[in-house]
């Protein structure tokens, strides 16, 4: 095949357009009839893969996939789910990923549209400069593209280096998790450690955000040594980096740091929910969204960093329900998103102290936490030296319009 040298981007596009109707790259044999052959040609230039054959359909798309990775943060996802490489999105029609990304965003569908097309001239015009400066004799062969679902080797090196930065995490450092506690009159009797059928964990209020945080921590460092603790067990002050799980409602830990802190959760009685106060935003109160059957739509992740001058990293997670606290978890530990967060937040604080409030949901039983870099926190504060916290970030406006709405 020899490649067209009048090969226009709006060829290109054409091919895409073509490329991330129905299944996309989830079928990747889609690339031979949605691709024209002078776009393939292009693509495979200065390679002896024979076309339309096994080979070609490999190399055309890991061509497509390292030309996506090329894109910036804020058109890559758009591309990615029109393509269908995205599990949270991934179905059979265009319709159907666009109107999914569009309902994670809180925007509309035309809107997911907009982006996406605008997103795709974008690649066009990475693949058809591609390697163009390049005599066609000293081109390397791409690697053969990643098996789907799994992630690319250097991507996931980034968002390993990503997580140990932000969570602070050495090797060879000590971790102690403190997670809430059932009040003793709401425990079950196998809480106790007189009941022969006792069990520890029986006790803690947060278990699904404990057993995620142990989960990823193992993944990303695996040198790292990790405690858990309930409020009541923990009198330890030496470790590197201290978790705390769970509101100050059920968590006295939590409780121990609020004077620092530039919000607080109202207490309200079992039962009720206990909204977040910001007393500097005069008195800005947030709260769990409900429908009219009571059903949750969304509760409030509330993260924060606090340094200690003797060296510990205390990480408070909070929610005014448990699905803010996992919430709160999943912000900074899932995946590549939850490495993009993480890198946004240290763009705008360095190393210094914050806390971070968004919005958390449960869809289908999937606790669902935007990447922050595709839509903004609702607050960031943030302090150096144990000064006052300063507003960074602040786009609560948006949860108040909802919640005055309804």
């Amino acid at each position: 095949m020899v490649s067209s040298p009048s090969l226009s981007a709006d060829q290109v596009k054409d091919s895409l357009k073509r490329l991330r109707q129905g299944h996309g790259l989830a079928r990747p044999t889609s690339v031979l009839n949605a691709l024209s052959e002078p776009v393939r040609a292009h693509l495979t230039r200065g390679t002896d893969t024979e076309p339309s054959s096994p080979s070609e359909v490999t190399l055309v798309v890991s061509i497509l996939r390292r030309a996506v990775d090329q894109l910036a943060d804020d058109e890559r996802l758009y591309v990615e789910v029109d393509l269908n490489l995205v599990p949270e999105h991934r179905y059979a029609t265009l319709t159907e990923r666009q109107e999914s990304l569009a309902r994670l965003l809180k925007c509309a569908a035309k809107t997911v549209r907009r982006h996406a097309d605008r997103a795709l001239d974008t690649l066009a015009y990475h693949l058809i400069a591609a390697d163009q400066a390049q005599p066609a004799s000293t081109r390397q062969r791409p690697s053969p593209a990643p098996v789907p679902g799994s992630p690319d080797r250097e991507s996931t090196a980034k968002s390993s280096e990503a997580f140990l930065e932000f969570w602070r995490l050495a090797d060879g450092s000590r971790v102690d998790i403190v997670c809430s506690e059932i009040p003793d009159n709401e425990r079950p009797y196998y809480a106790s450690p007189a009941d022969r059928n006792y069990l520890r964990y029986a006790k803690f209020a947060d278990l699904d955000s404990l057993i995620y945080l142990r989960t990823r921590f193992a993944q990303i460092a695996p040198t790292v040594t990790i405690r858990d603790f309930a409020p009541s067990e923990y009198y330890n002050t030496q470790a590197d980096a201290l978790v705390v799980v769970g509101g100050p409602p059920w968590n006295a830990k939590y409780r121990e740091f609020l004077p620092q802190l530039p919000f607080y959760f109202e207490p309200h009685p079992l039962g009720e929910d206990d909204p977040l106060v910001v007393p500097t935003l005069s008195g800005l109160t947030l709260g769990p969204r409900w429908t009219e059957r009571q059903e949750l739509l969304e509760d409030l992740a509330v993260f924060t960093r606090l340094t200690l001058a003797q060296g510990t990293t205390v990480f408070l997670l909070g929610g005014c329900l448990t699905l803010g606290v996992l919430g709160a978890a999943h912000c900074f530990l899932e995946g590549e998103r939850g490495a993009r967060s993480a890198r946004y937040v240290a763009d705008h604080v360095d190393q210094d102290d914050f806390v971070l409030i968004t919005e958390a949901r449960r869809v289908g039983g999937i606790t669902d936490v935007s990447d922050l870099t595709m839509v903004n926190p609702l607050l960031l504060l943030t302090r150096r030296n144990n000064e006052p916290f300063t507003t960074v970030i602040d786009n609560t406006n948006r949860y108040t319009a909802m919640q005055a709405a309804r």
